[in-house]
């Protein structure tokens, strides 16, 4: 068994220990959660702008009920794939509290990991019942809830829910050089709000626009789940744009790897 081998399945061990206590943790933290439901109460806003433009007619194929069931799903597949750790990075970085997590035996980005997974159990039922109970008390909404693309759907949000942590552990990086890398965060999130199709559906831009978009990361953090979930992509070009997310997925984990190789370095070589 080689060294890579042996120390992947050490982690492995580690992980239930680690998810455990980060689960206590949010339990502690959980009425800060209730200020993430207020915050996803945005596309509402957007769902009521669009219904009121679609009362006279629809607008490239999505009608007031289609906008009605894309924004609901778009508040409950953001809150799956969505996760802000630039932050905290940060102040890590700048108080010297990162050096805590080096001196131990595993990599900082699996207490990262951690946190974001057992967060996911708190908010997501949090957000998911006012979601399912708009939609029932919605006349006329319909998701495509075949095995298949209820796969395709949890695929998506996987890979979604991948890019944005790497994303944000990729910039979280940049701290090691710059004190305000959650500008930079802010300023990604949101371009990725609006060509990821939480502000605007996709469907929305122009057809040439769209294929570029389609081509980029961003989709997999709203857009693509929504559409599959909605039965506006086919399994065959689910599959297509999400294994695009994916290649995306790997290509910026391997440049967030050389980003905190570097900053390590950097970090380790001031004595914090």
């Amino acid at each position: 068994m080689g060294y890579h081998t042996r120390d992947m399945l050490r982690t492995l061990r580690i992980y239930p220990a680690l998810l455990h206590a980060y689960w206590q943790r949010a339990l502690v933290y959980r009425a800060t959660y209730l200020v993430v439901l207020v915050n996803a109460a945005f596309p509402l806003v957007m769902m009521s702008i669009w219904i009121g433009l679609a009362q006279g007619g629809a607008i490239q194929g999505y009608g007031a009920v289609d906008f009605a069931a894309y924004y609901l799903v778009a508040i409950l597949v953001r809150r799956i794939t969505g996760c802000g750790i630039v932050r905290e990075i940060e102040l890590l970085v700048r108080n010297g509290d990162l050096s805590v997590y080096l001196l131990r035996p595993l990599n900082p980005v699996h207490y990262f990991v951690a946190r974001i997974l057992t967060a996911r159990l708190v908010i997501i039922p949090i957000v998911a019942a006012p979601v399912i109970f708009g939609m029932l008390v919605t006349p006329g909404i319909w998701l495509n809830l075949a095995p298949l693309n209820l796969a395709l759907f949890a695929a998506a949000c996987a890979v979604g829910l991948a890019f944005e942590f790497t994303a944000q552990y990729a910039l979280g990086g940049l701290s090691f050089w710059m004190t305000q890398a959650h500008g930079v965060s802010a300023a990604f999130t949101l371009a990725e709000s609006f060509l990821g199709g939480y502000i605007v559906p996709l469907a929305l831009f122009p057809a040439a626009l769209q294929i570029g978009l389609q081509a980029l990361p961003f989709q997999g953090g709203v857009a693509l789940p929504v559409e599959i979930m909605t039965g506006r992509v086919t399994p065959e070009a689910a599959v297509a744009r999400i294994l695009v997310c994916a290649a995306w997925v790997v290509a910026i984990a391997f440049g967030a790897r050389l980003i905190w190789r570097a900053g390590v370095r950097s970090f380790s070589a001031v004595g914090a």
